[in-house]
């Protein structure tokens, strides 16, 4: 179809219609590049927000910062989508009111104009999503074949329990519990005061319990005091 030539006066309400349904379209067209965002899990550029420390926490917040700014970009895309909708309206409205039958005509030239415009833009679309999925596939790949070691290096001749080694793993910055010397009466009155609060036909069965917990920590504590002593005696007797 040939274009359609109006004077200043004439084109104003054509050139409204043209220039807001283009937003319309452009709009749905960011709405569903945000909605792929979201499926294919890629993080776009406008929401790649980075925070400075690397823990596990940290990563899986950041991961969520993410994904919240493109649901929240989605939001906005849908609220000025509402807003440009209501403005066609009018305009439509109004532009069909003062070209009365020719408007049909008109209609047709805009629709196809903003429709070429929508394919450049759906194509521009597709690349960026292509690009950064493929980007961000390789830098997850390149992240997955990073080669950790262990955190604690036994370079003594001492062999560590399961038990120490999972205290070691904790680092120099690890706060270990001080227990005092009479720990096991003071937590076994603790115990019984709590006891002392329950019904009295529970009470039996729960003292019970109790005495079977407490005389499993006494045996670990024993053990565990008993392997230190040793350990030091050794460090401390003078070699002949």
């Amino acid at each position: 179809m040939a274009p359609i030539k109006f004077v200043a006066s004439q084109a104003r309400s054509f050139n409204q219609y043209k220039n807001i349904r283009t937003k319309v379209l452009k709009c749905c067209a960011n709405i569903y590049c945000n909605r792929q965002f979201l499926i294919k899990k890629i993080v776009p550029n406008y929401a790649n927000i980075k925070v400075p420390h690397y823990s596990p926490a940290t990563l899986v917040t950041q991961k969520k910062i993410h994904f919240i700014q493109i649901k929240d970009e989605i939001k906005f895309l849908y609220k000025k989508k509402q807003k440009l909708n209501n403005d066609l309206y009018k305009i439509h409205l109004k532009a069909a009111q003062e070209w009365c039958s020719v408007w049909h005509t008109i209609l047709e030239s805009i629709i196809n104009v903003t429709n070429q415009e929508l394919e450049k833009k759906c194509r521009s679309i597709g690349m960026n999503l292509k690009n950064l999925d493929k980007s961000q596939f390789q830098s997850t790949s390149s992240e997955l074949q990073k080669q950790f070691y262990l955190r604690v290096v036994n370079k003594t001749n001492i062999t560590f329990s399961n038990e120490e080694l999972p205290l070691l793993n904790k680092g120099l910055k690890c706060n270990l519990g001080y227990k005092h010397r009479h720990w096991i009466e003071k937590l076994a009155l603790e115990a019984e005061s709590a006891v002392s609060y329950l019904p009295s036909a529970e009470q039996d069965y729960i003292r019970h319990q109790i005495s079977h917990n407490i005389k499993h920590l006494y045996k670990q504590y024993k053990a565990s005091h008993e392997c230190n002593t040793i350990r030091t005696t050794k460090k401390e007797t003078p070699l002949t």
